[in-house]
C-alpha cells in the first residue's frame, strides 16, 4: 500500500521585522524577531565552522530557555543536524544513547547561553526588515529524539522534512495559527510534542509563548502577559494539576477566553479531568501520538467526544495519508496498532532493532493496543508493555531496574506503569529479595486470556508469590531503595511510586515476564 502527499521540494521563507518568533521569556531576554532569527542562521554555520574542525551533529543539553529555542531554530534553518536530550541524564548515560551519533559535538546549557550572547552581539542596530530564506526538502534526517522501552536503551529517532511538512500540514488544518499568535511552550524540548512546536510554528510565522517552568503553578504570571497565546500543549497530568489549581486561583475565564486549543498527549486521559475542563468551557484537543510520528497523529475535541464519556476516551481520526491498521496478536489475541503513512519515521539502516518495527510494506508496530470504532475513531486501550509514560515522561525502564539491582539484598526486579488519575502511569516496582530465592514457591504461569476466565484460581496462585509477614523489613528496603535511586541520579519521574515484594516473579510459559500477571497482583494488594 502507498501513500502520497504532496511534499515541497524546499521550504520558503519570508521573515519579517514585523513578525515575532519567540516572546520574551522575562525581562532580560528581549522578544525574538523572525528578522532576528534569519541573521542567526546565516551566521551560525560560520560560527560554528570556526569553533570546529568539521561538520557535526550537535547534541544539545539544556533546560528549556529562550536561548535553546533559538539555537534550534537557527539549526534547522541552517541545515545543520542536531539532537536534543533530556537534561537530567548523567554524562555516561548521554554518551551510551549518542555514541553511535558520528561527529557530534556536545553543547550544554552554559555553551547554548554564551553562543546566545555572542550572536545578540553581531545584531545590527539598524535591522533588515525582511528576510528571504529557503530550506532544501530531502530525506536525510534533520534531527534526533530518543525514546525508551522496557527491553532496551533509549532509541534514536530520526526526524526528517518530509514528516513535519505532513504533521505541521494536519495541525495547522486544526489550530489554524497565523502571524503574532502564539503557541504556549511548556513542555521539554526533548520532547517531540515541545520540539514540534518550535518547528510548526516557523513553517506558519506564529511565534511562540516559552513558560520559565513546566508547573503550573507558576504559571499564572505567564498567563496574564501573554494575550496572543491561542494554543497550548500539555501532557494529561498538567491538566490534572492545572484543574486541581482553577479550584483556588479560579483562573478558568482567563484560559477560557485565551485558548483556542488545549492539545492534550503524551499519555492516557481520564474522563472526570476532560468532564471538569468541559464544564469550565476549556477548549482540550486529545490526541495520539509518539516521537516516531512526529507528535500527534490523530486528535478529536473534547466537545466531540461521545457521550456520556467512558474510559477509554476515543483519541480521534487519523490525519490526511496516514493509515492504520489492527492485527491481533497470536498469543494474547489483542489488537494492536500499525500505521502507515508520511508521518512515520523511518529508522536509518544500521538501526536494526528498530527495523524490526517494521513489516514489508513498511507498516508500523506501535505496540499499543486499540480499536476503532465504526466512526473511525481510534480507541487506546492499552499502552505497549514496554513502554511507561508516567507524568508525560517515557520511563527507560532498564536504567530504574539496573539502579535497583544494585542493591545487595535485591535479587531481582520488574517495574510496571499502573494507571493513576494524576501521573497518567505510576511506576511500580516488584522486588524479589535475596532471602526469598530459597523458597519452594513455583512462579504461577498466566496468560492475559485467563486472567479473566479463571479469575478465582488465578487469585489463589497470585498470593502465593506475595512476600508476607516482613512488612518491617521491606519498610526499611523501600527507604534503601528510594535513597539509592536519588543518589544514582535517576530522574524523579522514573523513582517507583510504588514497592510491592515476591517470593519470585511470574512469568509465561516461554519464561517471559508476565505483566498482566504483575498488573493482577497490584489489583490484588489494593483489595486486600
Amino acid at each position: 500500500m502507498s501513500i502520497a502527499m504532496d511534499i515541497p521540494q524546499e521550504f520558503q521563507f519570508s521573515c519579517s521585522s514585523d513578525f515575532i518568533f519567540l516572546h520574551a521569556a522575562s525581562v532580560e531576554h528581549p522578544s525574538i524577531r523572525y528578522s532576528d532569527i534569519a541573521l542567526y542562521s546565516q551566521k551560525l554555520p560560520n560560527w560554528l565552522e570556526a569553533h570546529q574542525d568539521e561538520p557535526h551533529t550537535y547534541i544539545l543539553q539544556s533546560n528549556n530557555s529562550a536561548e535553546l529555542c533559538c539555537l534550534v531554530a537557527g539549526l534547522f534553518l541552517s541545515g545543520i543536524p542536531f539532537c536534543i536530550v533530556d537534561p537530567t541524564w548523567t554524562n555516561s548515560q548521554v554518551h551510551e544513547a549518542t555514541q553511535e551519533i558520528p561527529f557530534t559535538s556536545f553543547l550544554n546549557g552554559r555553551d547554548i547561553s554564551v553562543l546566545h550572547t555572542q550572536w545578540l552581539s553581531l545584531i545590527p542596530s539598524q535591522k533588515q526588515t525582511t528576510h528571504e530564506l529557503s530550506l532544501i526538502v530531502n530525506k536525510t534526517p534533520f534531527a534526533f529524539l530518543f525514546t525508551s522501552g522496557s527491553s532496551s536503551r533509549p532509541k534514536r529517532i530520526p526526524l526528517r522534512h518530509d514528516q513535519l511538512w505532513a504533521a505541521y500540514q494536519a495541525t495547522q488544518a486544526q489550530v489554524q495559527l497565523s502571524p503574532n499568535q502564539s503557541w504556549g511552550l511548556c513542555l521539554p524540548l526533548h520532547h517531540i510534542g515541545a520540539l514540534s512546536i518550535v518547528l510548526k510554528s516557523l513553517l506558519s510565522h506564529s511565534s511562540i509563548s516559552l513558560s520559565s517552568s513546566s508547573d503550573v503553578q507558576h504559571w499564572n504570571s505567564w498567563l496574564n502577559g501573554w494575550h496572543h497565546c491561542r494554543v497550548i500543549s500539555m501532557v494529561p497530568t498538567q491538566l490534572h494539576k492545572w484543574l486541581e489549581h482553577n479550584r483556588t486561583e479560579n483562573i478558568s475565564p482567563l484560559v477560557s477566553e485565551m485558548f483556542r486549543f488545549i492539545i492534550l498527549g503524551g499519555g492516557p486521559t481520564n474522563a472526570p479531568d476532560i468532564d471538569e475542563a468541559a464544564n469550565l468551557g476549556w477548549p482540550v484537543l486529545l490526541s495520539y501520538g509518539m516521537t516516531e510520528t512526529f507528535a500527534h497523529i490523530c486528535s478529536i475535541p473534547a466537545s466531540e467526544l461521545p457521550k456520556p464519556l467512558k474510559e477509554p476516551l476515543p483519541v480521534g481520526q487519523m490525519h490526511p495519508a496516514q493509515s492504520i491498521e489492527l492485527r491481533y496478536e497470536e498469543d494474547t489475541n489483542d489488537p494492536i496498532i500499525w500505521l502507515m503513512g508520511t508521518q512515520i519515521f523511518t529508522p536509518e539502516p544500521s538501526q536494526n532493532r528498530l527495523l524490526k518495527s517494521f513489516d514489508e510494506q513498511g507498516w508500523f508496530c506501535t505496540g499499543d493496543i486499540g480499536k476503532v470504532d465504526e466512526k473511525g475513531l481510534l480507541y487506546i486501550q492499552a499502552r505497549r508493555l514496554d513502554r511507561i509514560v508516567s507524568g508525560g515522561e517515557n520511563i527507560a525502564v532498564d536504567w530504574v531496574i539496573d539502579c535497583l539491582k544494585q542493591h545487595p539484598s535485591i535479587q531481582d526486579c520488574a517495574i510496571i506503569g499502573v494507571a493513576d488519575p494524576k501521573w497518567g502511569q505510576k511506576v511500580v516496582a516488584f522486588v524479589v529479595p535475596i532471602s526469598t530465592v530459597s523458597s519452594s514457591v513455583t512462579p504461577p504461569v498466566v496468560t492475559s486470556k485467563s486472567v479473566s476466565a479463571q479469575a478465582v484460581s488465578i487469585q489463589k496462585e497470585l498470593h502465593s508469590i506475595l512476600l508476607d509477614d516482613k512488612e518491617e523489613l521491606q519498610t526499611k528496603l523501600t527507604e534503601e531503595l528510594l535513597d539509592q535511586c536519588r543518589r544514582s541520579s535517576l530522574p524523579a519521574s522514573h523513582i517507583p511510586k510504588e514497592f510491592l515484594y515476591l517470593n519470585s516473579l511470574p512469568r509465561t510459559s516461554l519464561g517471559k515476564l508476565n505483566v498482566p500477571s504483575l498488573r493482577s497482583l497490584c489489583a490484588l494488594t489494593r483489595g486486600k
